[in-house]
């Protein structure tokens, strides 16, 4: 009876083995996914931030010069004022300069205004 039982509990010892090795190879996987899924991040936001490039344009006109800066800001501030939304709601926005009527027409989502130069 000595052996049933020993061979019994040799029985049970790969078992409890199988499932210990089973469990770190679990855990090794799910660890080695966030790895693969944060590299992947990092090379997405890496390639992003290399591809963004600075433009700035100046209108000169009549011996007046306006940034895109200084007309984008203003026509945000008109728009914000006229449909009483905060600035930082304006998304898509559009600007159409007409210097000949002294006039910035803009569309702000949607929405259409104009403002004097």
């Amino acid at each position: 009876m000595a052996r049933t039982t020993k061979k019994t509990e040799d029985a049970k010892t790969p078992v409890v083995a199988e499932k210990k090795t089973a469990a770190k190879t679990t855990a090794a996987k799910a660890t080695s996914a966030k790895t693969t899924a944060a590299k992947a991040e990092t090379a997405a936001a890496s390639k992003t931030t290399r591809t963004r490039k600075t433009v700035s344009v100046s209108l000169q006109y009549g011996g007046a010069e306006w940034s895109t800066d200084v007309l984008t800001e203003r026509a945000i501030v008109a728009w914000a004022a006229e449909h009483g939304q905060k600035k930082t709601a304006a998304k898509d926005i559009k600007l159409y300069v007409k210097p000949e009527e002294s006039t910035v027409y803009y569309v702000i989502n949607g929405d259409s205004g104009s403002f004097t130069l």
